[in-house]
């Protein structure tokens, strides 16, 4: 069943929520940056708040910044096309792709400016920040909630 909202109202309206957690993403990214000695848990040492400057990309694994550089655009590109290529966008389709367009665009942003992306939210063993959970969102929302065309 398509969604009652008109769909110039689906993109506004996923922009607007990307955009927030993207900026909000920056931001906090901006403390823990500018203050790395400090490190804060609500249980010590599983949860809270801790600065890593991670070289490497999903799941930390290593890529010499120079090519994730270069794909990184590729990729984002690619995730636009397609985005633009489908014929009906629902809502859940749109959040689902601006989410991890949001998340992938502040990523990269912090390995312009840092050469590394800045991760700050200590879940057990992962070290991850907002984008990670805009990407991991979004691919959820793809996968679990969009009609499959039969």
């Amino acid at each position: 069943m398509p969604s009652p909202l008109p769909h110039k109202t689906h993109v506004i309206l996923s922009i607007a929520i990307s955009g927030f957690f993207l900026l909000l993403d920056q931001f906090l990214k901006y403390i823990a940056y500018t203050h790395q000695g400090s490190s804060r848990y609500l249980i010590r040492p599983w949860i809270g708040w801790e600065f890593l400057g991670n070289p490497g990309v999903a799941f930390s694994l290593p890529v010499p910044s120079g090519v994730v550089l270069f794909i990184t655009p590729l990729i984002l590109l690619l995730l636009f096309l397609y985005y633009a290529k489908q014929k009906y966008q629902s809502f859940l389709f749109t959040l689902g792709t601006m989410l991890i367009f949001g998340g992938a665009v502040s990523n990269f942003i912090d390995r312009i400016l840092f050469e590394v992306t800045i991760d700050y939210i200590r879940i057990f063993t992962s070290i991850l920040n907002v984008a990670d959970f805009m990407i991991i969102a979004g691919a959820f929302i793809l996968i679990f909630f969009q009609k499959k065309a039969v």
